[in-house]
């Protein structure tokens, strides 16, 4: 190889995956559900996927299991976290306390820049729901959200919220591509930016509260009592 990276052949060798990256990739693919709860992780498929080496993926899975994506099972190997109905009930009441106490912090008049970033977004997420691109959607809803408790005023508190919403997103494909929850999820956001333009927190963290709940009882529709425990 020379010294511009192309090998005795002519041809440019691809540089390898970073740890983070993969680590990212395989986050995405799980929240998009590529990679769906319980589902094994294999080295040699991600390998010939990624380009990756051993050493690579295993630490990417070290960085999937700190953020609560993945779990090694004995004989198994690294498998898609998955979660028993109690266990979900319990993540979803944190996520329900942290969000509405994110809510009522929110300094009031709000900031007319932050209610413009508000809208903006919400109003890309409507049109990539139009246009069927659900991984798009995604993207556009997590920074709705992380723009919205990010104004708190607690660092710690907004980082939290953000934990608790990754350690939940093996189960968000199961409303992903349901058009009709999408469209009440654009319809809580405009709620909550009415909310907010009015100083009525009360009300924002109750439609808060309401927002976060159709991913879960989706889930318990599906798996209900046959879920693990």
């Amino acid at each position: 190889m020379d010294q511009d990276g192309e090998s005795i052949s002519g041809k440019q060798e691809k540089p390898e995956v970073s740890v983070i990256s993969l680590a990212n990739a395989l986050r995405e693919a799980i929240i998009f559900g590529q990679y769906r709860p319980r589902e094994r992780l294999v080295e040699e498929e991600l390998t010939s996927r990624y380009g990756a080496s051993r050493h690579i993926i295993r630490n990417a899975f070290s960085e999937l299991d700190h953020m609560g994506l993945v779990e090694r099972r004995p004989n198994k190997g690294v498998i898609v976290r998955d979660f028993s109905v109690p266990e979900l009930e319990e993540l979803y009441e944190m996520r329900v306390i942290l969000q509405t106490e994110a809510a009522k912090r929110i300094p009031v008049p709000a900031d007319p820049g932050l209610l413009a970033e508000l809208q903006r977004l919400n109003d890309a997420y409507l049109a990539a729901i139009v246009a069927g691109q659900s991984d798009e959607s995604s993207r556009i809803n997590t920074t709705f959200h992380e723009a919205l408790f990010g104004a708190c005023g607690n660092r710690f508190l907004a980082q939290s919220i953000n934990q608790f919403w990754l350690r939940t997103s093996p189960i968000h494909w199961y409303v992903l591509g349901d058009v009709k929850y999408l469209r009440n999820s654009h319809h809580d956001h405009q709620e909550m930016i009415a909310a907010l333009a009015a100083s009525d927190l009360g009300r924002l963290a109750m439609v808060c509260e309401k927002h976060i709940r159709p991913a879960l009882e989706a889930y318990k529709r599906v798996h209900g009592a046959a879920a693990r425990t």
